[in-house]
């Protein structure tokens, strides 16, 4: 059994993790970084769609790795009622409940919220969905492009004479973020809070989060009549601002400039070439007006410099820029392994790999990611045995019959 008693300011709380593919299991992991103990219910009758092989490539994707560190693993097959009773077991001793499937879902298998209260009357229950739990769309199929498109993020993104862009892995990661912060609010508010310690279901909607985002074309709309299009690398308030090509092998670098100091430290990292002197760059709204013009010349400028360069000597002017970087480049990023962003894991059966850290520091209860993925039902025994008290050998009469499976 991996260690339960992590550092971090969730040390003490249990979470019964039932979620699957992304959004959710980034939710538990946030939570398990913040020292949560987070107990992932799986199946051999239905694997997680991310720890099953690969089409092409035969094996898993990285991507359950990513967001299964951390955790427990058991294995329950839902369809047994043994199983769910197992699984009430579980809730009865946990602190909060995890799930990500559609709306009913947990209803159809015994582990509905007004089950899980009758079993644990403190419990709380994070549901994370496409819809939400209410309207006419609940039950609509949704994955992370969905996310987006429906909740008008996918519009505004893209360039403006192209269709919209599809947003993967960050919607469903944001959408998993969100339900973590709401799972500590709730906690929270079962601690110090006006929850009082009762149960409560929290319902985020990944498609909410999403219109969350776009707050000023709705206000543009409400108020204009007027349907913003997808603005490409630009910026209506920042001029010039966008991914500018450099010297290299596909090399860019990002340039945001939003003050008139900035477009003056500009001019003077370029070393104060004659035509920014020119009335139609002369402020900040003629810059905009010719901002075409505006870019082909700063990309004369970038194209004779790598990233770094052109970086260091904005930066040093005070100019927002940074290098576009690569997966390879990160790992490698100095800055970064100063913060030990991706610190060392120990895989009993890869070695040591490299893994993503949490994005936050505690200077008194540090979050951290110090255990590698579990293989599936590696818990079985610590869990069920351990925790729930299931003698081992009514345990190993479930696992033959496929309950604890």
């Amino acid at each position: 059994m991996q260690q339960t008693g992590r550092d971090g300011p969730l040390n003490g709380i249990r979470v019964a993790d039932f979620s699957v593919h992304a959004a959710g299991p980034f939710a538990g992991l946030m939570l398990a970084e913040l020292g949560a103990q987070v107990i992932k219910v799986e199946s051999s009758a239905r694997l997680d769609i991310t720890r099953r092989p690969h089409t092409m490539y035969g094996k898993p994707p990285s991507s359950f790795e990513q967001v299964n560190a951390n955790k427990l693993s058991v294995t329950l097959n839902l369809k047994e009622p043994r199983a769910v009773e197992l699984a009430l077991e579980l809730v009865r001793i946990s602190d909060l409940v995890l799930e990500n499937f559609r709306p009913g879902v947990m209803d159809r298998l015994g582990l509905g919220f007004d089950r899980l209260q009758e079993v644990n009357e403190h419990i709380l229950m994070v549901s994370v969905s496409s819809n939400g739990q209410t309207g006419p769309e609940r039950g609509y199929a949704g994955y992370a492009p969905m996310f987006a498109a429906a909740g008008g993020l996918g519009h505004l993104t893209g360039y403006p004479d192209g269709p919209p862009v599809e947003l993967r892995h960050a919607m469903d990661h944001t959408g998993g973020l969100m339900g973590a912060f709401a799972a500590v609010a709730a906690l929270c508010g079962h601690n110090v809070g006006s929850g009082g310690g009762q149960a409560m279901h929290v319902d985020v909607s990944v498609r909410d989060v999403a219109t969350a985002f776009i707050g000023p074309a709705l206000l543009d709309y409400a108020m204009n009549r007027r349907e913003q299009a997808p603005p490409g690398n630009g910026n209506g308030a920042a001029t010039p601002c966008g991914v500018y090509p450099c010297a290299g092998d596909d090399a860019w670098v990002s340039i945001s400039v939003a003050s008139e100091s900035g477009w003056q430290g500009l001019v003077r990292a370029m070393g104060g070439p004659a035509w920014a002197g020119e009335r139609r760059f002369g402020d900040g709204y003629q810059r905009w007006l010719h901002r075409n013009d505006l870019e082909a010349l700063l990309e004369e400028w970038t194209r004779q410099r790598t990233p770094w360069e052109v970086t260091e000597a904005l930066q040093a002017e005070g100019v927002a820029a940074f290098p576009s970087m690569s997966a390879s480049e990160l790992m490698t990023d100095p800055h970064l392994a100063d913060r030990q962003s991706f610190p060392e894991v120990v895989d009993p059966e890869k070695g040591r790999q490299r893994a993503v850290g949490p994005p936050w520091r505690f200077s008194q209860t540090p979050a951290r990611l110090d255990g590698w993925t579990p293989g599936l039902g590696e818990d079985n025994e610590a869990v069920f045995h351990g925790l729930l008290g299931v003698p081992l050998d009514e345990l190993r009469n479930l696992q033959e019959t496929r309950v604890v499976w």
